[in-house]
């Protein structure tokens, strides 16, 4: 009797796989039940990260492209994008030659990445997209003068790549709605939320006195630091509270707009309030996170905004970290009032009312991170892993699309 070989899958993505925490979490949760799986990613810039060649880490191997992920404008994001697109088209056919793929499942952005699996599609591979962010909306919410023609070509894509696609994931219940209402079948769609590992999270009891130290209260900020993300908010917040409050403002991460924000603390007199932590692994950012009292979002309303949820929100109360976070549809939805110290999106003075309210009302903080301390253990990947699981057997064994959304109708 032939031994049968376990189904291969292959991930395409335009990121740094060691440093993408949701493309890590799907990757190795596969590899853990038994599949083959590839990732083809970008090669990453740290001398840390990266190993010339195919490897294998947790049983996922890793394929690097040539290719590396700067900001830039629109010209060089196209060739990065179309980049990613040719080289990843040419590794997936070799790995589909090598040994009949299953399925390759492509990570946005863009969601035109899809094309790079046609050959395989061709050769009976089923294609899933996962969409982490909506491009059309990203586009228009971060442009101050979003092109007509260009939002309407990111529209086109999306739509065409949801249509060549056998399934699309997404990460939360308003992109469900939001894929919906552009014309994309309910029965095609599957939630996986972006929630953290408790591996590398691990739920931290609520502790005994907030914040670690009257002497200075210390704010990260963890995430891309962009136009969207807004830190120069935070900035401002601070300034407005120099003379009350002994604030540390810990920067976790990098981006386009770092040498903005830093030019305005400098100019508003708080430069010497921050540190600069940078990139830091997934495996360590919980000890980061847990050297600090609060953790910070500033990211924009709007029509990008109300459809983004923060997985670093999750993660910051995990560790114990009070919650400080504009008030916006998606983020609101899913965690109330009672766990969260919300302020009105885009302004510095209801921010910084917020930070005073939590240093001086210890009291309050901790009884919101007892409320939020009950909701966690439902926002995690282990309450997620599963569902995926779920979700790929059920599309290797070609159960259709309408016979899975009905059986989650009825439960």
């Amino acid at each position: 009797m032939p031994i049968r070989r376990p189904a291969r899958i292959a991930m395409l993505a335009h990121s740094f796989y060691l440093l993408d925490p949701r493309i890590r979490r799907e990757a190795e949760a596969l590899a853990e039940k038994g599949f083959e799986v590839h990732v083809v990613a970008l090669a990453e810039e740290s001398r840390e990260l990266r190993e010339s060649g195919p490897i294998a880490r947790n049983g996922v191997h890793i394929h690097r492209l040539p290719i590396g992920k700067k900001r830039g404008n629109f010209l060089h994001y196209v060739y990065e994008y179309f980049m990613t697109v040719i080289l990843g088209a040419v590794k997936l056919a070799e790995l589909h030659f090598r040994g009949r793929l299953s399925v390759v499942h492509i990570h946005n952005m863009p969601d035109i990445l899809i094309l790079a699996g046609l050959i395989p599609r061709l050769g009976g591979c089923k294609l899933v997209l996962d969409i982490h962010d909506p491009m059309p909306e990203l586009y228009v919410s971060t442009t101050k003068k979003p092109l007509p023609l260009l939002t309407w070509l990111l529209r086109l894509q999306e739509k065409f790549s949801c249509w060549l696609a056998d399934r699309v994931i997404s990460v939360n219940d308003t992109m469900r709605e939001n894929l919906r209402s552009k014309g994309i079948p309910e029965e095609k769609i599957f939630i996986l939320h972006n929630y953290p590992d408790q591996l590398y999270f691990q739920l931290r009891d609520v502790p005994a006195t907030w914040p670690r130290s009257r002497e200075r209260l210390v704010v990260l900020y963890c995430g891309t630091v962009t136009e969207h993300y807004d830190l120069g908010l935070a900035v401002k917040a601070i300034a407005r509270l120099a003379r009350e409050i002994p604030i540390e403002l810990r920067i976790m991460g990098k981006g386009n707009k770092l040498d903005e924000v830093l030019a305005l603390a400098t100019k508003l007199g708080v430069r010497d309030s921050m540190t600069l932590v940078g990139t830091v692994p997934v495996e360590k950012v919980a000890e980061e996170m847990r050297k600090a009292d609060v953790g910070i979002s500033c990211h924009r309303a709007g029509i990008f905004g109300d459809l983004y949820f923060s997985t670093k929100i999750i993660e910051y109360l995990t560790q114990g970290l009070a919650v400080v976070s504009p008030r916006t549809y998606t983020i609101h939805k899913y965690l109330p009032e009672d766990c969260m110290f919300y302020f009105e999106p885009g302004n510095e003075e209801a921010l910084a009312n917020t930070l005073r309210l939590i240093w001086n009302k210890p009291a309050e903080v901790l009884g919101r991170l007892t409320q939020a301390r009950r909701r966690l253990p439902q926002l995690s990947w282990q309450s997620e892993k599963g569902g995926l699981l779920s979700f790929y057997e059920e599309l290797l064994n070609h159960v259709p699309a309408n016979a899975r959304a009905g059986r989650s109708q009825e439960t």
